[in-house]
C-alpha cells in the first residue's frame, strides 16, 4: 500500500519491553509511544505506555476472522491516522500533572487540536473538523519491523511502528511565536472519511510553536 513500508527490526529495547508485559500477562495488543518536540531552543523528548482501547481490539478480532456478527463493520477499514489533543492533563496549583487518561473505553480524544491543513484531514470523533491527519503526510510513515521466533527458527514482520510527523505551521491558526500545549493523541483506523479510535496516550504537557515540529512514534505489539 501507499507508504506503507517493511524495514529491518529495530528499537529492539521497547519490543522486548512489549514482549516482557505480554509474558507477564498483559493483555495485547499492546503499545509504547516516543514523542519528540524540535523547540528553537533544543529538543524535548518523553515516553510511555500507549493504551490500545477496546473498540481497537474489536477492529483487530474483526480484521482476522474478516466477519463481524451484528457488530458495526470494520473489516473494511485500516489505521492510517492520527490526531493530537490538549485535554490529557491536569495541572494543580503546586504544578502537579494528573494524566486525565487513557481508558480503556475511550473512543475520541478529551479536547483534539484542529490542524487546519488540507482536503486529507478528517474530523475527529468528538466533532472537531480537520484534526485527524493522514499518517504519511509530511515524512511520515507506517512500518513493519521483524522479529525472530523460536530461537531464530523463523523470522517474521508482527511489529508495527508509526511515525507521525506535525511539522513547522500546524496547527494553520497559530501565529509566528504562538504555541498550543499538546498532551494527548490518538491513532486512527479509517474508512473513507470516517476515522475510529484504535489507540490513546495522555501525557505531560508540551508546547507546540507554530515554528516547532511534533514527531510522534507508535510501537504496537500484535
Amino acid at each position: 500500500m501507499l507508504g506503507n513500508v517493511i524495514t529491518h527490526y529495530d528499537d529492539c529495547v521497547i519490543f522486548d519491553k512489549l514482549e516482557n508485559q505480554m509474558k507477564k500477562g498483559a493483555r495485547g495488543p499492546l503499545g509504547w509511544v516516543r514523542i519528540f518536540l524540535q523547540t528553537k531552543n533544543g529538543l524535548v523528548y518523553d515516553e510511555g505506555s500507549n493504551l490500545v482501547v477496546a473498540q481497537g481490539r474489536e477492529f483487530v478480532a474483526q480484521k482476522i476472522f474478516e466477519t463481524y456478527g451484528a457488530r458495526p463493520d470494520w473489516t473494511g477499514y485500516k489505521i492510517s491516522h492520527f490526531a493530537i489533543g490538549s485535554g490529557g492533563s491536569t495541572i494543580d496549583g503546586g504544578g502537579g500533572i494528573t494524566l486525565n487518561g487513557p481508558l480503556i473505553c475511550d473512543t475520541q480524544l478529551l479536547t483534539p487540536i484542529a490542524l487546519g491543513i488540507g482536503s486529507s484531514y478528517l474530523t475527529e470523533p468528538g466533532g472537531t473538523a480537520e484534526a485527524v491527519k493522514p499518517i504519511i503526510d509530511d515524512g511520515g510513515s507506517l512500518e513493519l519491523e521483524s522479529e525472530s521466533y523460536g530461537g531464530g527458527l523463523c523470522v517474521n514482520y508482527t511489529k508495527m511502528k508509526c511515525t507521525c510527523i506535525i511539522p513547522a505551521g500546524e496547527p494553520e491558526y497559530l501565529g509566528t511565536g504562538e504555541s498550543v500545549r499538546v498532551d494527548e493523541a490518538g491513532l486512527y483506523f479509517v474508512s473513507g472519511t470516517t476515522p475510529l479510535m484504535f489507540s490513546h496516550i495522555c501525557f505531560a504537557p508540551k508546547w507546540k510553536e507554530k515554528e516547532s515540529t511534533l514527531t510522534i512514534v507508535w510501537y504496537i505489539l500484535c
